[in-house]
């Protein structure tokens, strides 16, 4: 038997007054034949969350994350861990291996994007995706297990409905507000931080009168001390 991890997300979003969930509808070919109702249903009509492998280096939050966004082209803000759910199914490519199956369902709500908008080369692997009314939605898909993860987001919207509310941003602080001291503080010194200008001797002081000469007439100076200019 051959084990597999995934995740996928419920990506939520409340317009008009009510809550819609993003579906996805595979091509056949990538869908887990697990059920009868699937297999009685014409090619192509298979309904399900989005979802996807977890690959090397992520979480299955950021798997989740990612998944949703190739596969629905919207993004959404993770809240929480919805459920995981486990399930055996056959493969429908390949060598028809058996394969057990954890999916970790995250619920996200609706930030941006337009549903169905995806790269040209996840066409492959998605037909369409559509938002479709959450309260409905449970009887609109195709496997029993996700039947069971969109009822557990029924009943959080109906009763909890304050789990949905966006956590607040995180402020990064390095610790309580203390006043800086006031030598610290911008434009801002103490007595011991002011520079102290040089004393400049006075004209007409006792400088000005060394050698005798008041004047500076007989030694090239002006008045001062200064030499004049030839």
């Amino acid at each position: 038997m051959v084990y597999e991890t995934s995740a996928g997300g419920v990506v939520l979003r409340h317009i008009r007054g009510a809550w819609q969930v993003a579906l996805i509808e595979p091509n056949i070919i990538n869908a887990d034949t697990i059920t009868r109702r699937a297999k009685a249903r014409p090619e192509g009509t298979v309904f399900a969350l989005p979802k996807g492998g977890v690959d090397e280096g992520e979480t299955p939050e950021q798997s989740a994350d990612r998944e949703v966004f190739e596969e629905t082209g919207v993004r959404g803000l993770c809240l929480f861990r919805l459920t995981t759910i486990r399930y055996v199914y056959v493969r429908s490519w390949g060598g028809r291996e058996q394969v057990s199956k954890s999916v970790c369902f995250y619920l996200f709500l609706y930030s941006s994007g337009r549903l169905g908008q995806i790269r040209p080369d996840m066409r492959d692997e998605v037909r369409k995706a559509f938002w479709f009314p959450l309260d409905k939605a449970h009887r609109k898909l195709t496997y029993r297990g996700e039947r069971e993860v969109l009822k557990l987001a029924q009943k959080i919207v109906r009763e909890n409905p304050e789990r949905l509310t966006p956590p607040a941003p995180v402020q990064f602080t390095s610790g309580p507000a203390v006043p800086r001291p006031v030598a610290q503080q911008r434009g801002t010194l103490s007595p011991s931080n002011v520079p102290q200008r040089k004393q400049q001797p006075q004209r007409g002081s006792s400088q000005r009168h060394r050698g005798g000469n008041s004047s500076g007439s007989g030694n090239g100076s002006r008045p001062g001390g200064r030499p004049t200019r030839p």
